[in-house]
């Protein structure tokens, strides 16, 4: 037995205490939030972070459009950091008022609007379950079996005409297709993509990484857009205009796509069904959304590098999400660090974060003292 954990938590502070000494670089403290961050909309609220978030200066999301409670939840797993992530499903009839297209879509606070000229550092994390499927026949194209409707984007910015009347689809779609992941420059006088171009290979549940740096602009050679994905530069800088003349453009998630994808009464000639007869529902997830002035303001969240875990997910939209996330104050989400890992100690049982971390210490602390002995020894006097 090692002891009570009165005389264990002395012995714990006596060897941090001791680690500090002999290693001063050793993080003492939780760094604390750049103040280069503009806005965070991570999830770590719970199921409150989906919607009610509308005043400047708040974090998480304002407003959801969806007609279901199932289009968009609060989900324990999988996550890519924290606590929570969010899953979104879209499928055949979510009509969201008078809009058009499916959607399961979400926006956030005037922090997320976006002015001529502004510069920003945009991440997030988004996973692909296992069985999406990226492309649908073409409602209107059935003879042409090269003719696919994308399944949905799921990250996208929109305008705000600024009192005006909008028009066209939105400036820019970032989604995956079957094979990839697409990022679609919209031509606003057809609503079609001026340039779509593919970024990086689609590996199905795993967490992709996004950063994302932007110079908002309707100008030609103003306007740029940078992308990385798991830590490699897939989008060198490039000059393009990235918003609509005299609009702002604003942050919307989730995932959206043609009303036609999914209706179960569309045959073939044959009559085989198009989309079979449950309304094509797709699922992805979005974590770890946070937009900032400087790449390092986004990059503080996780270092550089650092892989998001993959999930096993295989959820294309047939109902079985994870365990559905409480609000914050009840959260029991999976946790990361020394005293989640649940080291088993000599003797058996489970060590709390306390032991844990003196047991770790230990070995460090040992190397150490040996090397301090073994250095006085050599600057003694010989005999």
């Amino acid at each position: 037995m090692l002891g009570s954990a009165p005389s264990m938590e002395k012995t714990t502070r006596k060897l941090i205490l001791g680690l500090v000494f002999l290693f001063p670089g050793l993080p003492v403290a939780a760094q604390q939030t750049d103040p280069d961050v503009i806005w965070k909309g991570d999830f770590e609220a719970g199921a409150s972070s989906l919607t009610g978030h509308c005043s400047a200066g708040d974090d998480q999301w304002c407003e959801v459009e969806t007609i279901r409670p199932q289009q968009i939840q609060v989900v324990a797993d999988p996550v890519a950091q924290g606590k929570y992530a969010a899953r979104f499903e879209v499928k055949y009839g979510d009509l969201f008022s008078y809009y058009s297209d499916s959607r399961s879509l979400m926006t956030g606070p005037p922090a997320l609007w976006e002015n001529e000229g502004n510069e920003r550092w945009y991440r997030w994390q988004a996973l692909w379950p296992q069985d999406w499927v990226g492309s649908y026949p073409k409602w209107d194209q059935l003879s042409d079996p090269s003719a696919r409707s994308w399944a949905g984007s799921l990250v996208e910015w929109h305008h705000d005409a600024n009192g005006g009347v909008e028009h066209g689809s939105a400036p820019l779609y970032i989604g995956a297709g079957d094979t990839d992941i697409w990022l679609c420059l919209v031509d606003q006088a057809t609503s079609e993509c001026r340039e779509k171009i593919s970024l990086a290979p689609l590996q199905r549940s795993h967490w992709h990484d996004f950063i994302m740096h932007a110079k908002w602009s309707s100008q030609p050679g103003v306007g740029y857009l940078e992308m990385w994905i798991d830590g490699v530069n897939v989008l060198p800088k490039h000059l393009t205009p990235n918003m609509y003349p005299g609009m702002r453009n604003y942050l919307v998630v989730g995932l959206y796509r043609n009303s036609r994808i999914g209706d179960p009464t569309l045959l073939y000639p044959n009559g085989q069904h198009v989309y079979g007869t449950g309304g094509a529902p797709g699922v992805a997830y979005l974590d770890g959304i946070i937009i900032g002035k400087t790449q390092q303001s986004v990059l503080n969240e996780r270092p550089w590098g650092t892989p998001a875990p993959d999930a096993a997910t295989s959820d294309g939209g047939t109902g079985s999400p994870g365990q559905a996330a409480p609000d914050a104050d009840g959260g029991t989400g999976p946790q990361v660090g020394v005293a989640a890992m649940g080291y088993q100690l000599p003797g058996g049982g489970c060590a709390s974060g306390g032991a844990q971390l003196a047991w770790l210490a230990l070995p460090l602390l040992a190397l150490a003292f040996t090397r301090r002995l073994r250095k006085l020894r050599t600057s003694l006097p010989g005999p």
